[in-house]
Parts: structure tokens; C-alpha cells; sequence
């Protein structure tokens, strides 16, 4: 008599081709894939294009610190929102192969694809052909808003207000009835602030940092609110930095006061984009969100005293659900259990 094999392969798991970062996610195996979405082109490829490319992930990432010439690191579903050039489906078809040839995921699985409101039908169409050509046997898609709800503790049918921050840009969004009833983009994300700090950098020190230590200042001084600094972050720290003037390389160390400066009418823009979508919301909503409170998930929950920011812009109770950075992934995984068999008791008599 043969038995089957016996396999840690997920046979189904959840899908976020996210800007920042590409994950799956099983309901019963928790996080399978969480790698960069980022791609390494090679400059001196002859057809150019999507065939430059290197390779995807952390491949990418570790090709590219090694400063090897001809190469540039691009993120693909930026890229794709631009030029459309199926960068997307590309990175996406090469995770799932890894993940295959790996014994991560089954050679056959099912597949839930997590997508924004605003997904263009071109892009979706990609997605789901990347799926179907890395032998998934159903793709289904799911909003990316619901899959956020159903990491919240609140029954389906509970309304709620939720704001998604992501790398690129914030989404604020109701449900009700287990339905997206309203649904807006907030022009902020964590690039903004990196941005923002670099460019404070430049003007008041004549500065220059990477994106990258942008991003580590942020992460280690900054915060929503400036009374946070002496509670939630380190008064300063030190990051490497171009001295425009002279053409040196230098350590320099900036103050979380001096961050704080900064960010300052970045975060007041925020918070009145906030207060804006807040208003187009259905009045019960609204009201019962004085109930509930407003959800936020996202890297940018994570900012100290981000929900601070957003109780001032809404004079509404906030509570950051668990896990933020991967909330939306975990909950879109959630409602791909697998099922449990049925038992004939009658037989067992």
C-alpha cells in the first residue's frame, strides 16, 4: 500500500506584490516569502528592457553591494506604473519558482492574490498569468483593503475605518458589510519622510545622504508627534554623508529635534489629507468609529506616536493593529484555512 509523502509545502498561501517588499503568507505556516521588491538591470544588456534583467529579491540586493559595474537596482512595480514593461509578473513568476525549487510551496497551489483598489487590469492580468505560468491551479484576487479589515479583532460585520501606510503612498478606506464603501489615497508615505529629510539635509547642511541612511535616520530619531522624542526615540544619531561643498565623505550626527523640524510641515500636510478623506466617510461610519476606533496598519504604523498624529487630525479613538508592517498579508492568509475533513461518524459506528 503506498502512502503519501508527507511535506511542509503550502498548498495555498495569500500574495502581496507589494512596492517595498513581495510576501506570501499561509494561514497555518505564517510568513513563506518576505523579500525586497527590487530588481538588478544589467545597463549593457544589448535588448534592454525587462531581458536586462539580473536577477530579483535578495539576489538583487546582494549582486548590487557588491558594486559590480553596468548594474542599476530599480523597484519593478514602480517601474511598471510608469512603463508598463511586466516587471511585476516577472519578479513575481521568479519568487514563485524559488519558492518551488525550494520545497517552500507546493508545485501546484492555490493562490490568492492581495491587490489595491486601483490595480489597472493590465497590471492584474500579468499578475495572474505569472501565477498560472508558475503551475498555481486557482488564483483568486482579494482587495487589499478587506485583507487589512481581516487582520482587525472586529466581526465582519462591524463597519470600520482603517488608513493603509504604505512605502509609496497611504490609503484610507471604510468597510461595512464586509464591503470597501469608500476608499481614498493619501499622498504620503515612508518615502515621503525620507525624502523630506534628505532634502531638510541638503538645504540646512548642504548634506547629501542616501536614500538608505534617509531611511535609518527616520527609523531611529523621527516620529509623528515632537513629544515623542524624549519617550519613544534616541536623541540623535550618526549616518554617513557627502559633504557638498568640499566633495568629502563625513559622519554626520543629527538631532531628533532637528529631524522633528524637518518632517514637521510634511506630517501637518499628512494630517489634513487625513482630515479630508475623514470627511467624504458616511456620517454612521463616522459614528460608529467612536466605538470601534480607527485601525492603522502599515511600516508607518510603526513610527512612534503615529496614531497620536492621527487622533489630533480626527478626534477619533485609534488602536494600531498587531503586526503592522504585515498585517494586510496575515489577514488576506486568513481566510485561506484549509478546510478541516468531515468525519462519518456513522461509519465509525
Amino acid at each position: 500500500m503506498f502512502s503519501r509523502k508527507k511535506t511542509n509545502a503550502a498548498s495555498r498561501f495569500a500574495i502581496d506584490p507589494g512596492a517595498f517588499r513581495t510576501r506570501f503568507c499561509s494561514a497555518t505556516k505564517g510568513l513563506l516569502l518576505d523579500q525586497p521588491s527590487i530588481a538588478a538591470l544589467d545597463m549593457d544588456h544589448p535588448a534592454g528592457g525587462s531581458k536586462a534583467v539580473s536577477t530579483f529579491g535578495d539576489q538583487a540586493e546582494q549582486v548590487m553591494i557588491q558594486g559590480l559595474d553596468g548594474l542599476r537596482s530599480i523597484q519593478p512595480v514602480q517601474s511598471d506604473q510608469h512603463n508598463d514593461l511586466g516587471l511585476s509578473a516577472k519578479m513575481l513568476s521568479h519568487f514563485l519558482n524559488q519558492a518551488t525549487r525550494s520545497g517552500i510551496i507546493a508545485k501546484s497551489p492555490k493562490v490568492l492574490l492581495m491587490l489595491p483598489h486601483d490595480c489597472s487590469t493590465s497590471k492584474r492580468a500579468q499578475l495572474q498569468l505569472a501565477c498560472k505560468q508558475a503551475g498555481a491551479r486557482s488564483i483568486e484576487i482579494q482587495n487589499a483593503a478587506l485583507a487589512a479589515f481581516y487582520s482587525t479583532e472586529l466581526e465582519q460585520s462591524q463597519p470600520c475605518i482603517m488608513i493603509d501606510f504604505g512605502a509609496t503612498a497611504s490609503r484610507m478606506f471604510a468597510i461595512a458589510d464586509s464591503e470597501v464603501v469608500y476608499h481614498q489615497n493619501l499622498p504620503f508615505g515612508g518615502d515621503t519622510l525620507d525624502q523630506a529629510i534628505a532634502a531638510g539635509l541638503l538645504e540646512r547642511f548642504s548634506l547629501y545622504v542616501s536614500d538608505k541612511s534617509a531611511q535609518e535616520i527616520k527609523h531611529r530619531v523621527a516620529a509623528a508627534t515632537p513629544q515623542s522624542f524624549v519617550q519613544c526615540t534616541r536623541n540623535s544619531c550618526q549616518v554617513d554623508c557627502l559633504a557638498v561643498k568640499t566633495n568629502i565623505t563625513t559622519r554626520f550626527r543629527v538631532g531628533s529635534e532637528t529631524v522633528n523640524d524637518i518632517l514637521k510641515s510634511t506630517l501637518d500636510e499628512f494630517a489634513n489629507s487625513i482630515k479630508s478623506a475623514l470627511a467624504g466617510i458616511d456620517e454612521s461610519i463616522q459614528d460608529s468609529a467612536y466605538e470601534t476606533g480607527i485601525r492603522i496598519c502599515g511600516g508607518g504604523a510603526l513610527l512612534p506616536r503615529m496614531d497620536q498624529l492621527v487622533i489630533a487630525a480626527t478626534n477619533l479613538p485609534v488602536e494600531v493593529v498587531k503586526r503592522p508592517l504585515n498585517s494586510n498579508i496575515r489577514g488576506a492568509a486568513s481566510t485561506m484555512a484549509e478546510a478541516v475533513p468531515k468525519i462519518d461518524l456513522e461509519y465509525l459506528v
